[in-house]
């Protein structure tokens, strides 16, 4: 408390203004937070801040004796990172923001942070993935500023950039809060840089001389407000001051809180260190590998992955509230499950696709469910458990989403699909025949006994032979499948593997099926090639509708991209 006491004071004897209905408060539990102790309702300024008390690239060019031009652009906050980590670290840094410093929490909740035992819990999801990804561009970052300033490092550089280097080993080893940390050390770097991501703002609502649009500077007294989604707050600079103004009617007791913009989950966890219940901006990511020349194939086939495609062998999908169901993950899929002999997208390999997509989505349900029982016996423990139910509610929204979807395609292009359902309760002989086949009475029984694709095979073969038979079948049989099977007969090279593969099969049903039931396994050709090119027919025609497990036969039937 005294050195938030201190550092108001600071502001006030630099000409700096707090609204007098503004009160900050500290406890243990919550840390520091400002409170209105009057309604308001005003367009007024609450806070004021001058100038010369925020700190800036040009108090740091300052310190440092350099120009602009040792600012690399790509990354506009280096230098100024490196100036915090000089003001909080350096032992003898009298300097005119201590009072402001000194009030700069050592122990960050960002993850970069935890130990080895919460750290792992993160293992597996997004947050850890981009981590790691990560401390490597800011160790990257660091030790170029630092050649650059002609600085030695603290740390020893070789065992940092080691190929097989454990940076969050290396954080938890010397964390910020470590007396034997220094300002030449990676560790205060990380933490200047965990600083940033959590207090600093935009230079572009200071000024628009900017060497970036990332470029950013803190904003004394101003971030020590807690961040809050669509929370309505302005900054803007008038006559030499930062000024904060909440554009929401506060009553008395009311929280005054800043928005340093709408955050999802992730984005606050990494941020702040904690997640908000119900969060509407709430997102995921589903984060594929894949071979680089069939994301180049499938671009080629016209799915749009020019925002997606992350690396030359991976894509990334966001998924957010809005758009649950991004239109190119989905014809993606449809491109990944595309036999030899599709063309294009089409209707057959775009429901097989979604039910590919579909059991990854589960994946990610059932992952996030399982760490979500985690035990929740400390604060951040809690916050963990938050993050991961958020994660599984938003996978599961999308699963529903999926679902929702394939009924909606199903419905819609139900003229070019026949349900083999359908098909065993119109050809009486074919379905009255697996009673003795298979000891079936009804289709579900064929599930069941887990024997549909074996129907199917027979089925098939009996479409095939249909002009064989002496009476004309008593139900239509769908022009397209017995044309499939001509076409697949007249093209398909049977090798001795296709044979060994299907004999067990043929062995088990005939001669004695053809002895059994004549009038349907007899007439015709039932030879096993006739059940090596309806196999073929059947990967090329049938889906199997995951929720039911009713097959059904599909024309070729293209799908708008």
């Amino acid at each position: 408390m005294e050195k938030l006491e201190a550092c108001i004071k600071w502001l006030r004897e630099n000409d700096g203004f707090i609204d007098e209905r503004v009160e900050f408060k500290y406890t243990t539990n919550t840390g520091i937070s400002a409170h209105v102790k009057d309604s308001v309702a005003t367009d007024q300024p609450l806070i004021r801040v001058p100038e010369n008390l925020l700190i800036t690239n040009e108090k740091a060019q300052e310190a440092f004796q350099l120009g602009t031009e040792v600012i690399n652009t790509d990354h506009p906050n280096s230098l100024l990172q490196l100036y915090v980590a000089k003001l909080k670290f350096e032992e003898d840094a009298g300097s005119f923001f201590k009072p402001y410093i000194d009030l700069l929490p050592l122990q960050l909740e960002q993850p970069y942070f935890w130990d080895a035992n919460d750290l792992q819990l993160l293992k597996g999801t997004d947050i850890y993935l981009v981590m790691k990804q990560h401390l490597p561009k800011l160790l990257q970052e660091w030790t170029s500023l630092l050649q650059k300033l002609k600085i030695a490092p603290s740390d020893d550089l070789a065992e940092l950039h080691a190929p097989d280097a454990d940076l969050f080993d290396y954080l938890q080893k010397c964390p910020p809060e470590s007396p034997k940390v220094s300002w030449t050390s990676f560790s205060s770097y990380v933490w200047a840089a965990g600083i940033f991501a959590s207090r600093a703002f935009p230079k572009i609502a200071l000024t628009n001389r900017c060497l970036s649009i990332n470029e950013a500077f803190l904003y004394p007294i101003v971030d020590l407000l807690n961040h809050n989604n669509d929370t309505k707050v302005k900054w803007y600079s008038e006559n030499g001051q930062m000024c904060f103004v909440t554009q929401e009617t506060l009553k008395s007791g009311n929280e005054l809180f800043n928005n340093y913009g709408n955050k999802s989950n992730e984005d606050l966890l990494l941020s702040y260190g904690f997640v908000q219940d119900n969060n509407q901006y709430e997102n995921s990511r589903l984060t594929l590998r894949l071979d680089e020349q069939l994301l180049s194939e499938a671009v080629l086939h016209g799915v749009a992955l020019s925002d997606e495609r992350v690396a030359d062998n991976c894509v990334q999908f966001k998924l957010t509230k809005k758009c649950l169901l991004p239109e190119n993950l989905v014809q993606l899929f449809a491109y990944l499950h595309k036999l030899k002999s599709e063309e294009a997208i089409n209707l057959r390999n775009t429901l097989e696709g979604s039910d590919g997509l579909h059991s990854i989505l589960m994946q990610k349900v059932e992952f996030f469910r399982n760490r979500s029982k985690i035990d929740a016996s400390n604060k951040r423990r809690r916050t963990l458990r938050k993050y991961f139910d958020s994660q599984r509610k938003m996978f599961q929204a999308v699963v529903e989403s999926l679902q929702k979807r394939q009924k909606e395609i199903v419905k819609s292009n139900s003229p070019f699909m026949t349900s083999f359902k359908t098909i065993y309760k119109s050809d009486k002989k074919f379905a009255n025949s697996l009673l003795l086949v298979f000891g079936v009475t009804k289709f579900d029984d064929l599930i069941i006994k887990d024997c549909t694709r074996d129907a199917l095979l027979l089925w098939i073969v009996r479409i095939a032979n249909k002009e064989s038979y002496p009476r004309k079948m008593e139900f239509e049989v769908p022009q397209f499948i017995y044309d499939t099977f001509q076409e697949v007969s007249s093209t398909i090279a049977v090798e001795r593997n296709d044979v060994v593969e299907m004999m067990p099969f043929y062995k088990k049903m005939f001669p004695s099926l053809a002895e059994k039931i004549p009038e349907v396994f007899s007439e015709g050709n039932w030879g096993i090639r006739q059940f090596i090119v309806a196999d073929t027919v059947l990967d090329r025609l049938v889906w199997t509708r995951k929720l039911t497990q009713e097959p059904f036969f599909i024309k070729k039937h293209p799908m708008a991209l």
